[in-house]
């Protein structure tokens, strides 16, 4: 056999050890950032519908009007799937939420069907990159009604200031929740806020309005 030839092969086959090494390193290296990205997504956290939600909303992302008495709001975000990577578009996100005062656009708990106009309510699909913005105001905290069915036990007790989300994907789980804002001296007292820390969020003075960010993060349907 020719002596070059054999040295040849014997510097090359090294070289392959090392780049498939190399090759190994960074596949495992992909995996591992893949599986700590996979382990810290969490999906975003229920809460209870609450008495007050009416379905039919108009299609709209300003939910106050400009003479609407309130400290202007604007929350916006993305809709990903389970891999909080994934982005949904034409995800359906219903809104609605009390004004200033702390009161709804509805007096009659959990009749889904009144025909009184929709206040501070509204329906928007997110965009092709799965975001959504809506203008609002900042709503106000409110006593528990007495009375109220499976509620009773809560009457009086004043919630924190909070706007409710209903999400829906068609491959995906629909997720009711509500959202809240860090530093409400109500949280902490309130049995569904002050359980779920991740539902409150930060907001930042900008110009007229406040922001804030919300991403919601649903689960797959399968």
């Amino acid at each position: 056999m020719n002596r070059d030839f054999v040295s040849i092969r014997a510097l090359s086959l090294p070289r392959r050890m090392v780049l498939q090494g190399m090759a190994s390193l960074i596949g495992c290296a992909t995996t591992s950032s893949a599986f700590a990205a996979a382990k810290s997504c969490k999906l975003t956290e229920r809460d209870i519908i609450g008495p007050y939600y009416r379905f039919g909303a108009p299609f709209q992302t300003k939910l106050a009007g400009p003479n609407e008495p309130g400290e202007r709001l604007i929350i916006s975000g993305k809709v990903l799937s389970s891999d909080c990577r994934t982005r949904l578009p034409n995800t359906l996100i219903e809104i609605w939420q009390a004004n200033k005062a702390g009161q709804y656009d509805t007096d009659k708990p959990g009749d889904f069907t009144e025909r009184v106009d929709f206040h501070l309510r509204g329906m928007m699909l997110t965009d092709q990159q799965g975001n959504y913005e809506v203008e609002t105001i900042m709503p106000g905290r409110y006593p528990v009604p007495p009375n109220l069915p499976g509620l009773e036990k809560y009457a009086g007790l004043t919630r924190p200031a909070h706007i409710h989300f209903r999400v829906s994907e068609s491959l995906h789980v629909p997720l009711t929740t509500q959202l809240y804002f860090k530093d409400d001296p109500y949280i902490a007292k309130d049995p569904w806020a002050r359980r779920k820390p991740s539902m409150a969020i930060k907001l930042r003075q900008d110009g007229q309005f406040m922001r804030g960010e919300f991403d919601v993060v649903l689960a797959r349907g399968f």
